[in-house]
């Protein structure tokens, strides 16, 4: 049986906004009972970068596991041990460039991406299959975003953490008038959704196979919502704190969480809903996408007053765009140490949320002077509890008859992981099975 989550703030004063601090400040997760000695079920999650990097300044030098990180990745080095660089893994078939990058990283050409098809397998009683969160990733987006719940059907990230919470909290209770209130607002929903699906029902019988394959797809993304619901996860108590960030009602363009000034502001927040509703089971896989492929973001705070994408085509590696985009770089890699240092803090099982958790760090490009899906600057953090060692430099260059190895198997090898046994996902032009040497 679920158990109700109760915030330590009234759910209207929280969606007035009245919440003060920036970022998720304090998280207590009191989990659900578990059989002695049973191991903590896993999870993935996906983020996202935008615009490759410059291969040189991103890729480690030296062994497996004595090896030194160059410019755009050495902030990662206070997480070093929690994580493993790879080099040598190109993305095949597909389309090209950033456009074509971005519907391939996390499908292989497939018709589904990773991350929805690993939270249809690996669900168990999590309210949510999975969960997609972004910074900015549909503002001025005209490059499309990284998950897809069948062929051509993306699924566009929640960019606003207020409304994010919202939905994956929408069950907190803070007192009996609400209670009932609550179980209300279910019924009602709860009967729109019946009729709903009972209309779609009927009109399946008249349409053909294609249009209806379609259909199931909607219908599933309907008994998705009515699992929201009533479900709410396993944490008997959460601890939220939106620092005062609200979204006013009246916002026009850009809005409030697209704005420059509070990228990140909204990416703190994003990153910790991210590691509550994995360490609450309210999902057992998540993705965040920081922007988007051609990202026209000034990353206020940086240093640097180029835009991203402006700021990949760097030319000569020793031009200013160069130095710029390095600094950006550095900016992500720091948010994202951020992100594995809180996975690694929050407890879970019998140790940590970032033991049981399978983090797929990616972009669209490799290159991004040359707009090409060559040697990928992919990084995989967490996994201890699936057996995945750590603190280690993979180099799979050349490894795939002198060709280097496809990411399609690093996909396969993350779906293993997390308990999925495939022995492919996506392209297979260039061979089957997980990668080598990740165990």
């Amino acid at each position: 049986m679920s158990r109700a989550i109760h915030a330590r703030i009234g759910r209207r004063t929280f969606l007035a906004g009245a919440a003060a601090a920036g970022v998720l400040t304090q998280m207590e997760l009191l989990r659900t009972a578990r059989m002695a000695n049973a191991a903590a079920p896993m999870r993935a999650l996906f983020v996202y970068v935008p615009d490759g990097c410059i291969p040189s300044m991103w890729h480690p030098s030296g062994t497996e596991t004595n090896f030194t990180l160059p410019a755009m990745t050495e902030p990662l080095g206070i997480v070093k041990d929690d994580l493993i660089f790879l080099k040598g893994l190109d993305m095949y078939a597909g389309g090209a460039t950033h456009e074509g990058g971005i519907r391939k990283v996390l499908t292989g050409v497939g018709d589904l991406s990773l991350d929805v098809f690993l939270g249809q397998k690996i669900q168990g009683q999590a309210p949510q299959a999975s969960v997609q969160l972004g910074i900015s990733s549909n503002f001025q987006n005209g490059s499309g975003g990284f998950s897809f719940i069948g062929p051509d059907q993306e699924v566009k990230p929640d960019d606003n953490p207020i409304n994010a919470f919202t939905r994956l909290f929408g069950g907190v209770k803070t007192g009996a008038t609400d209670d009932a209130a609550e179980l209300l607002r279910q019924r009602r929903r709860q009967s729109v959704l019946d009729a709903t699906v009972a209309d779609l029902g009927a009109i399946r019988a008249r349409l053909g196979s294609a249009e209806k394959a379609k259909l199931d797809t909607h219908l599933d993304s309907i008994r998705e919502v009515e699992r929201r619901i009533t479900a709410t996860g396993s944490c008997s108590n959460v601890t939220w704190n939106a620092g005062g960030f609200a979204v006013s009602p009246t916002d026009y363009y850009p809005k409030t969480y697209e704005q420059e000034e509070k990228f990140l502001t909204v990416g703190n927040l994003q990153m910790d809903l991210a590691v509550l509703a994995l360490g609450c089971d309210v999902t057992r896989v998540a993705s965040l996408m920081w922007s988007h492929p051609v990202s026209p973001t000034h990353v206020v705070g940086s240093g640097v007053a180029t835009g991203n994408h402006d700021a990949s085509h760097y030319g000569d590696p020793s031009s200013q765009n160069a130095k710029d985009f390095v600094t950006l770089k550095r900016w992500f890699m720091e948010r994202f140490a951020y992100l594995v240092q809180k996975l690694k803090a929050t407890p879970y099982g019998g140790g940590t949320l970032l033991d049981s958790t399978v983090v797929f760090l990616c972009s669209e490009l490799g290159d991004s002077n040359a707009h090409d899906h060559k040697n990928m600057p992919f990084v995989l953090a967490g996994g201890k509890g699936a057996g995945l060692k750590t603190g280690r430099f993979l180099d799979y260059t050349g490894k795939n008859a002198g060709e280097n190895e496809a990411h399609t198997k690093l996909l396969t090898s993350i779906a293993n992981l997390v308990g999925v046994n495939v022995d492919r996902f996506g392209n297979t032009s260039k061979g089957t099975g997980p990668l080598a040497g990740l165990l």
